[in-house]
Formats: structure tokens, C-alpha cells, sequence
């Protein structure tokens, strides 16, 4: 039926949960018009096809029928039985965010993987269980695999600190590069060591004559192995600049060192910064992490 324009109302939108379609029964989401009948189409005006002529949502359908306007679940478009759509086609699930944890079988590893997903059609990320993205690859009905591109990325938590960050990092940036999946790495707002599994032996306490420090002073105090190679000033490593310990030729960190580690805390303590014999920074050049 044709209306001039005094008689159409265009370009209106809805969010959806409003209006469904009158020929396939899902929610509408998008632009529609109104003649002056009152009636409802899809599209922006008259010209913009298809226009497919829009019911409201009765709010008091049976139960099993509002299932399908679930805001949780979206129901497919592309299910066609003999050309036609069908009746009641699947409800689909949509990702939630339900990231994976290392198990301890993955930390004895040293890396495990992680699972992610993006929106098709927006710049938005999820990081997902290996169930879903199992789901989403194989295009399974049950999901909305068609509204979500899914990602694997094989995450480092064992290791030297500075090299397990660099390798996550490239990891991820890989991604967005490959995939084209521009700003995933702000999602990990730069937390690339996120599960990462400290290999420091803490709280060590040495007498004397195991240690100097960078001027080459007998050192007395607290230390603590950094990575499970480097002895360092204080009872565990810290983010600040602090001093690397220099083993003396009777200490070499061999068994003679591990068996001082065991040592009892002995009874007069100093500060937990260690002793000094002598001067020097600990805010100085390259012995500092």
C-alpha cells in the first residue's frame, strides 16, 4: 500500500526487546518507520528494503516463547529448513567471561593456555574457557559462533621475569597483529605477568664472608636468591632498585651456599635492609633489577 510521505513517520530505531518480525518471530533491533495507520516496518522509510511489517512483543506469551527474547540468548538467522525459516529455531548461548587458571600440572609446566574472543563487529574482547572456544571454532549451533571470533594464546608463567613479560607481550601483540585485532593488548593493560610463578628462595640470612656487595664490602644480613640464580640484598626481591650480591671465591652459591640458606635465624638481627661494611648506593648502576 502506498503512503506519501505527510503520512510516514521515518527513520525511528529500537534497541530491540520492543517489536519482533512478523514473518520469522525474532526481536527486531534496528530502524523501522510508522504510517499513519499505525502499523510498523523495517527499514528507514518506504525505500529501504526489506520492509518486513513489525508486531509488538507481548509481554505475556508463554514462557517457552519469551525464552526466545532472552537477553542472555540470541536466536539464529541463518537456520533454514527447506528454504524456509524454521518454526523454533535453537536458542544460543552467547561467551561469558569465565577465563581459564593454571592447574598445578601447568605451573610444573611453566605455561599454559588462555582463550579470548572478539565481537565480529565491535572492538571488544572476552577472554573465555577452552569449552567455549571449542564451541565457537567448531561453529557449534548451541553458540552464537558467527557473532564472536575466537583466539588461543599459549601464556608464560615460569622463568626469567624480564623474559617471561617480553614473551607474553609479543604473544599478544602477534594476535592483534595477525587477526587484526586492534587494542587487544589494552585489554591486559600491560599485566603480562599475570599468573607468573616466582622462582626466588626468600628470607636467607647470611653472618659474613659469602657476600660483597658492588664496592666489594663484606655484606651481613638479609638476601635472597632472585629467579634461582641471583643473590640480592633484602628478604625478597622488590620492584625498587636494589643491590646485587657478589659471591666470594669460598661461596660460589654451590652446596656449601644452599646449606648456609638453611641456616637458623640467628639470635641479634640488624635491619632488614642487611649491613653494609663499607659505603655504596644501592640505588646504583647495573646491579640493580
Amino acid at each position: 500500500m502506498y503512503y506519501p510521505k505527510s503520512q510516514i513517520q521515518p527513520n525511528l530505531y529500537t534497541n530491540g526487546g520492543e517489536f519482533i518480525l512478523s514473518t520469522t518471530k525474532e526481536d527486531y533491533k534496528g530502524n523501522y518507520y510508522k504510517v499513519s495507520s499505525g502499523k510498523l516496518y523495517s527499514g528507514k522509510n518506504p525505500t529501504d528494503k526489506p520492509n518486513i511489517l513489525l508486531t509488538l512483543l507481548d509481554l505475556n506469551s508463554p514462557e517457552e516463547f519469551k525464552q526466545t527474547f532472552d537477553p542472555n540468548f540470541i536466536t539464529t538467522q541463518d537456520d533454514l529448513s527447506n528454504g524456509s525459516y524454521l518454526l523454533n529455531p535453537p536458542i544460543r548461548t552467547i561467551p561469558l567471561f569465565n577465563p581459564t587458571l593454571p592447574t598445578d600440572q601447568d605451573i610444573q609446566n611453566g605455561q599454559f593456555n588462555r582463550y579470548f574472543c572478539k565481537k565480529t563487529n565491535e572492538l571488544k574482547y572476552l577472554e573465555i574457557d577452552k569449552e567455549t572456544y571449542n564451541q565457537l571454532q567448531a561453529k557449534d549451533l548451541k553458540i552464537a559462533w558467527d557473532l564472536y571470533e575466537p583466539a588461543s594464546l599459549l601464556w608464560v608463567i615460569k622463568g626469567n621475569q624480564e623474559t617471561v613479560f617480553n614473551t607474553n607481550k609479543t604473544s599478544v601483540f602477534k594476535i592483534e597483529q595477525n587477526q587484526k585485532w586492534n587494542g587487544f593488548s589494552q585489554y591486559f593493560k600491560e599485566n603480562y605477568l599475570k599468573y607468573y610463578q616466582s622462582q626466588d628462595i626468600n628470607d636467607l640470612y647470611t653472618s659474613g664472608g659469602e657476600f660483597t656487595t658492588k664496592n666489594r664490602q663484606n655484606y651481613i644480613g638479609f638476601y635472597h636468591i632472585h629467579n634461582g640464580i641471583t643473590p640480592m640484598v633484602g628478604k625478597t626481591h622488590i620492584n625498587t632498585p636494589h643491590d646485587v650480591l657478589l659471591p666470594t671465591k669460598k661461596s660460589q652459591l654451590t652446596s656449601q651456599t644452599t646449606s648456609s640458606m638453611m641456616l637458623p635465624t640467628p639470635p641479634t638481627i640488624p635491619s632488614e635492609g642487611g649491613n653494609y661494611s663499607g659505603g655504596g648506593s644501592s640505588m646504583g648502576g647495573g646491579g640493580s633489577y
